[in-house]
């Protein structure tokens, strides 16, 4: 039978043995896990027992695109990447806006899987199913930009497509990127697993088409649905102001990270000068799309010479969670600091969520005495730019103080203290989000199984964003402490689990894009009739496979916590609230999600 949207073959490369090789996947795979994440959990989950460590060689690394990745529909410009987390210990992966799995795909693979560990530096050449292990040892020690740029220079051909690691991916940084000039693979340390496979690259070049079943009413359907998308209200707000528009909002209620998320609040003032509308104003030179993207929500930026570029620097700017970790958490309020901190982030291969947070736990245990006020020449305090930046450095290199932040917040506080201010779950830092906002959120950082995510996105509901397919309604009532709201979460991690198993973009989910949508393009480029139903059971499924995981890993409930700061009021502010209705819930998310008491999984449907 004919396979449309996906291609039906898995590349592996063996590192260690040098060898390369082509599996089938059979259909039944795919009517399970769909693709994306799901296919990477699933390849994982095969090979688990294989699996010695995060930094081992044993550990696998995967490349997948999912059954709507194309040139043609909306939002699925994207790439998922798995993985066994270095910072965590447990399941990880992390997704890339890019162009990369829509090249995977014309290479003709749905995947590329990585095993074993090379002996010296090398970078995986792949084309339309040629595949080539090459030496990379004159890039080593380049950031990502500069690898790519010279990776392309040196094979003549600057429309090959690459994900990268830095020095902070060299180094085993735990909290490293793997990245491109399109978008960044940022969470979990997906590029200290390269690092350690002495993997400095990927680079693919396809030129096979991706068939479809209906490709005529795919278009005429995309035609439309890219109209939608583009000229809805959140879709607008998006494009002009991108994801840094929520800054403000954010902060009127409590749902920003304010030094260390110890505070609900800072000067309006201060905030204002970061927000995305003010970027907008000031250092903003135009939206910048994912390919396939009516929205365009990132940005590319233009920063005059002055005291943080030595020469005008254009590029990819802040999004919302750079702008807040580094903005509002460590009090600094200057737009074109904040820039210059997520360049060198996007070019040394850093995530700037756990950057962020390890940043400001460093502050705050130097501001309680834990450690010294000045280090390495720099003094630790809030506001201080200057030192994060140079902060910045010494973690992707593992200089001075940063070799020890470069272990990730919870390793630093168990080597110095602070635990009760290492903001974390299960070792994955807290992003720019809060559970004293939205109680739905807090239920969620516990309980999705890469740790702290808010891309679970339970929050969206009391955002104003209705579901009306899975009966969830737009709700106004964010310290609802219901059990309703258990099912709600629920429900949500299970359709993000089929977008990042897709592969496609969580906004599209905010500018309109329907569970209806999702069916009927799943419809007209598979062939394939989906169901809401259907789609929440592979939701489910592949939300199991993961927890499976991590309690091979030794995740149980001792686990799904929240930080202790998350059970600590705001120190100034009164109308936010502490989510202590999650240790009621747990035990209903257990017995709704078919677990053990203690959280394990009592069987799996693969």
């Amino acid at each position: 039978m004919s396979i449309f949207g996906w291609v039906g073959k898995i590349l592996y490369v063996d590192l260690s043995a040098g060898k390369t090789w082509i599996e089938d996947v059979s259909d039944d795979v795919y009517d399970k896990v769909l693709g994306g994440e799901g296919l990477a959990a699933y390849i994982i989950y095969k090979r688990f027992r294989d699996i010695k460590g995060p930094l081992d060689p044993s550990n696998i690394l995967v490349f997948a695109s999912g059954p709507l990745t194309s040139e043609l529909i909306p939002q699925s410009g994207r790439v998922s990447i798995g993985f066994i987390s270095p910072l965590t210990g447990v399941w990880g992966s992390t997704h890339v806006g890019t162009r990369f799995g829509y090249e995977i795909k014309r290479a003709g693979f749905d995947a590329i899987v990585i095993l074993g560990k090379a002996e010296k530096p090398v970078y995986v050449y792949v084309s339309d199913g040629f595949v080539d292990i090459r030496d990379a040892g004159k890039y080593w020690g380049l950031d990502i930009i500069e690898t790519i740029n010279s990776i392309r220079r040196d094979l003549g051909d600057n429309s090959v497509r690459a994900l990268a690691i830095g020095p902070a991916g060299e180094g085993l940084v735990k909290f490293a990127t793997i990245a491109n000039e399109e978008g960044i693979g940022g969470r979990a340390g997906g590029g200290a697993v390269m690092g350690s496979k002495n993997l400095k690259a990927i680079v693919v070049k396809g030129t096979r088409p991706i068939e479809f079943a209906y490709p005529e009413e795919l278009r005429r359907y995309v035609r439309d649905l890219n109209i939608r998308l583009g000229s809805s209200a959140r879709g607008v707000s998006l494009r002009k102001f991108g994801s840094a528009g929520s800054v403000g909002i954010y902060h009127e209620i409590g749902n920003i990270p304010i030094r260390n998320f110890l505070w609900g609040r800072w000067d309006d003032n201060e905030v204002f000068k970061i927000t995305g509308e003010t970027m907008a104003k000031t250092i903003l030179e135009r939206p910048f799309p994912c390919t396939t993207c009516p929205v365009a929500c990132k940005r590319f930026v233009r920063v005059k010479p002055g005291k943080w570029f030595e020469s005008e620097f254009r590029g990819l700017g802040p999004e919302y969670e750079t702008i807040s970790l580094f903005g509002t958490n460590l009090l600094i309020s200057d737009l074109e600091a904040i820039a210059k901190m997520n360049e060198l982030c996007d070019r040394l291969g850093l995530d700037t969520i756990s950057t962020g947070n390890v940043i400001g736990f460093i502050f705050e245990a130097a501001e309680r005495g834990l450690i010294n006020k000045e280090v390495d020449g720099l003094r630790l305090e809030w506001g201080n730019a200057d030192t994060v930046v140079r902060l910045i450095q010494k973690i992707a290199y593992r200089e001075g103080i940063g070799d020890l932040l470069a272990e990730g917040v919870k390793r630093v506080s168990e080597k110095i203290g602070g635990r009760e201010f290492a903001v974390h779950v299960k070792g994955l830092e807290m992003p720019a989000h809060d559970g004293r906002a939205f109680f739905a959120h807090a239920l969620s950082f516990m309980t999705i199984n890469r740790g702290a995510d808010h891309l679970g996105w339970p929050h969206m509901p009391w955002r104003g964003i209705a579901v009306p397919e899975l009966g969830i309604n737009a709700r106004d009532d964010r310290y609802n402490e219901s059990e309703e709201v258990v099912d709600i979460v629920i429900k949500m991690q299970n359709l993000m689990t089929v977008y990042d198993s897709l592969v496609m973009c969580k906004y599209a989910f905010t500018a309109g894009l329907t569970v209806t949508d999702i069916i009927n393009l799943l419809k007209y480029a598979t062939g394939r009739e989906y169901t809401v139903n259907k789609l929440m059971e592979i939701g489910d499924r592949i939300w199991k496979i993961e927890r499976w995981i991590d309690n091979q890993l030794g995740v149980t409930s001792k686990d799904d916590k929240l930080p202790q700061r998350m059970l600590t009021p705001h120190a100034n502010r009164s109308d936010t609230k502490v989510p202590s209705i999650v240790e009621k819930w747990l035990p209903i998310y257990y017995k709704k999600r078919g677990l053990t008491e203690d959280g394990r999984i009592k069987e799996l449907d693969v």
